[in-house]
């Protein structure tokens, strides 16, 4: 067996995105490009090293190339972990296929390995997951020399990941319950309704309005009116309540938020008479409630129903942003919109306003209040500032990364009272209706597509989920029942390593086991870091403490205080699990004898 491909099975089996860049390299020569890192130990690099590393758990290495320095790391530091990006694809390529490399590449230890620019992300994702505190950031001597801004340029690219990772854990902490509940609640419109991504395209070249709920809207009321037979309007969120009583009627309404307030938004019948796009994680009463034509969007955050369905993310087009006109934005873009128009959204308060007229489902005593705490001062459209907040300057650096990731779309912001938006050039609304005159849209342009397509449901896959949906409900029992075991080994672990050390490790070694039976279950991950986030990722974080752990009493304090901690949680969760998934069932249940008495009428 040649080199490469001794390297290849082992990273097919513990790094198989890595074995995915090896397989897509192309297999030069690389005559031009050349180790750097001698074969003796690079004594002075491992002892600049040994300062920056200190009791950090976690070690970051930039750079790979033939393996040595990591070997070395490994050697020197084997209570730690090292999570390897190599950028260069080609040369991780020379090296997996002109040395074995299979005792590195199997060493427990080397934790993560990501290879090329592309993996970065995920590997950033692991950091995140893992570390504790501080990054402990080392770079190969290689790309010391040669590359010292690139590397300031990744560090300060991880400092921003993980700040937005940790803001979205405790937002996912935040709604845990809530989205969880709409996930599962909403598995059975999910399987009756067609998805947007089977809708891509089909307006290609249409020019869409998003419609959001800033003052701005109220000036543009009469100018939408007169736009509507010329171009797609989408709704996001509460704007739907401005938008109907002013006698317009969305082409299409988004809601991604889970929250209940929902249903004051959509308390007027109107306001559910029109076709919405739901996401997965939307407040699941106003799918129930909604009386048109229905599409809806599985997140690409969403792994609860990318389980049941068996989806990955690739499959996906929609990710979560930090407004739901990101969510419409999205929508329009999957649609085919060639332009897309932002009315309403002035991300900021101009003149001390909140929300445009019509919108009604908080008191002017909390926007007030909001309004008059904002502690921040924004640029807007006609060249002087308005007052705002943390949360618009997050929705407005959401929405500007957003237009930056869709190049081929014209983004125009027309809402001229609003913030200036980079990637969105302001025009008036009667700008924009002397360009779009020209253009046309039916009525009911949406309505009738969704109409038209008249997707079959797949009753296989209804049966597939529900088989799947039973089967979770059923082993959670038998996940109380192994906690229970583990929490009975555990009740004598710290004792034990103090007086009967070889039955303590005995016993570290059975409960390591059973927690892996309950963690490698397929269905665990989605819904347990979709129900309790910030409890699994605290646990996440200590692991390799607990893993490296050596020193017997140590490692059973650790066990018993954190894996004990987590398993006491976890067993809170189990019953409230159990009436989700039995609710679950029933709207399954109601869905498809609902569906089977309509055809046997027909």
């Amino acid at each position: 067996m040649s080199h490469l491909q001794l390297n290849y099975t082992i990273l097919e089996q513990r790094f198989p995105h890595v074995a995915a860049t090896v397989d897509n390299s192309p297999n030069d020569e690389l005559s031009e490009i050349l180790f750097t890192e001698p074969f003796e130990r690079d004594t002075a690099w491992l002892n600049a090293a040994k300062g920056v590393i200190g009791n950090g758990k976690i070690i970051f290495v930039y750079g790979f190339e033939r393996g040595l320095s990591i070997a070395d790391l490994l050697e020197l530091y084997p209570d730690h972990w090292l999570f390897v990006y190599e950028p260069n694809e080609q040369l991780f390529r020379k090296a997996v296929t002109e040395y074995d490399l299979s005792l590195l590449l199997e060493h427990p230890n080397l934790y993560w390995l990501s290879v090329g620019e592309s993996q970065l992300r995920i590997m950033f994702h692991m950091l995140s997951s893992y570390m504790m505190k501080d990054l402990v950031f080392i770079a190969l001597r290689k790309y010391l020399s040669d590359d010292m801004n690139m590397l300031r340029e990744v560090k300060e690219q991880f400092q921003d990941y993980r700040q937005t990772f940790l803001l979205d854990k405790y937002t996912e902490n935040r709604f845990r319950e809530e989205w969880t509940r709409n996930f599962l609640y909403h598995l059975s419109d999910v399987l009756y309704t067609p998805s947007i991504e089977q809708l891509f395209y089909a307006f290609e070249g249409a020019t869409v309005v998003v419609v959001s709920s800033g003052p701005s809207l109220q000036e543009d009321i009469e100018w939408l009116k007169k736009l509507r037979p010329h171009v797609l309007i989408i709704s996001a969120g509460s704007s739907i309540q401005a938008l109907v009583k002013h006698g317009i009627q969305p082409h299409l309404a988004v809601i991604m938020d889970g929250h209940a307030v929902n249903k004051k938004i959509f308390a007027s019948s109107v306001t559910r008479e029109q076709p919405l796009l739901f996401t997965s994680s939307s407040y699941y009463e106003i799918s129930d409630q909604n009386c048109a034509e229905k599409i809806h969007s599985i997140m690409k955050s969403d792994a609860v129903s990318q389980y049941f369905f068996g989806l990955n993310q690739e499959e996906l087009f929609v990710f979560p942003t930090e407004t739901v006109a990101g969510t419409a934005i999205q929508a329009a873009a999957c649609l085919g919109a060639k332009r897309i128009i932002l009315a309403g959204q002035d991300l900021s308060f101009p003149d001390n306003k909140f929300y445009t007229d019509g919108i009604e489902h908080f008191t002017a005593e909390t926007t007030d209040k909001r309004v008059q705490e904002a502690p921040e001062k924004v640029l807007n459209v006609k060249g002087t500032y308005n007052t705002t907040d943390e949360s618009f300057s997050r929705m407005k650096d959401g929405l500007e990364n957003l237009i930056a990731a869709l190049p081929k779309i014209d983004f125009v912001n027309s809402s001229r009272n609003g913030a200036v938006i980079e990637g969105a050039p302001f025009k008036p609304m009667e700008e924009i209706f002397e360009w779009l005159a020209p253009e046309t849209v039916a009525p009911d342009a949406i309505a009738d597509l969704i109409n038209e397509k008249n997707i079959a449901v797949d009753m296989n896959k209804v049966q597939d989920v529900r088989d799947k949906l039973i089967a979770t409900r059923e082993d959670l029992s038998n996940i109380r029942s192994e906690i229970a075991a583990i929490h009975k080994l555990m009740n004598k672990l710290r004792e034990f390593s103090r007086t009967k050390p070889a039955k303590a490790q005995n016993m570290v070694e059975s409960i390591e086991q059973m927690w892996g039976l309950i963690a490698n279950r397929e269905w665990f991950s989605p819904i347990f870091e979709s129900i309790m986030p910030i409890e699994i990722a605290r646990f996440d974080q200590v692991l390799p403490v607990i893993v490296t752990e050596h020193q017997l009493t140590r490692k059973s304090d650790l066990i018993y205080e954190h894996l004990g901690k987590l398993l006491q949680d976890i067993a809170a969760q189990i019953p409230i699990l159990e009436e989700m998934f039995s609710e679950s069932i029933r709207r399954l249940d109601k869905k498809t004898d609902s569906d089977a008495v309509i055809h046997k009428d027909i």
